[in-house]
């Protein structure tokens, strides 16, 4: 499964299907706050195993990769998009089951490739979850994968590397923001401090 994000200031933000809208209001998959930009911006949105953004008639525009762009165009990784002075990167990350193996490779280690697979877990159920309107019982496992993921880095006394570490935070960002419970975003501050993000 191809999994995209929208990172913006450190927080990635799993695109789901159907239309996430980037602009001002407070309905928008991403909320930005920059007077520049309009309540409904832009749109991002999957198609088959790609993304496609839209621009929605703004008042100021909508840049990828420094050029304007007017209507659909089609998004790869690592594209960066702006909009009312924000930058928004463009990340794509392929799940466990189809990343690709080289021959010739050093066996990894077992803790770290456990490390990465909880990891990858976490973003996939993220992914998902933000699909549906019925998050909680996934918010529950994401919570104790994250949990899991965290004791294992303790005891294997492999700690996580820093890309993984910004990916695990941004994740439990994500999750805390679903829930009106203030003990989640307890814990997602909790293990921004055991990974090193604080």
């Amino acid at each position: 499964m191809i999994v995209y994000w929208l990172r913006h200031r450190g927080t990635a933000y799993p695109v789901h299907r159907g239309e996430c809208i980037i602009g001002r209001a407070p309905h928008c998959f991403m909320v930005l706050s920059a007077e520049q930009v309009s309540r409904e911006h832009a749109v991002v949105r999957l198609v088959g195993d790609g993304l496609e953004m839209e621009e929605l008639s703004s008042r100021n525009g909508t840049r990828v990769n420094g050029k304007l762009i007017e209507g659909a165009r089609r998004l790869e990784p690592g594209e960066v998009i702006e909009i009312g002075g924000e930058r928004i990167e463009v990340v794509r990350r392929v799940s466990r089951d189809q990343a690709a193996t080289q021959q010739g490779e050093p066996p990894e280690d077992p803790s770290a490739k456990a490390q990465r697979n909880i990891l990858e877990l976490v973003e996939e159920l993220t992914a998902r979850a933000a699909e549906t309107r019925e998050k909680h019982a996934l918010v529950s496992t994401i919570h104790e994968l994250v949990d899991t993921l965290i004791r294992t880095a303790e005891r294997s006394g492999r700690r996580l590397s820093r890309a993984e570490a910004v990916r695990l935070v941004s994740i439990t960002r994500v999750v805390a923001g679903w829930s009106p419970d203030q003990s989640m975003r307890a814990w997602s501050q909790q293990v921004a401090r055991v990974v090193g993000q604080s």
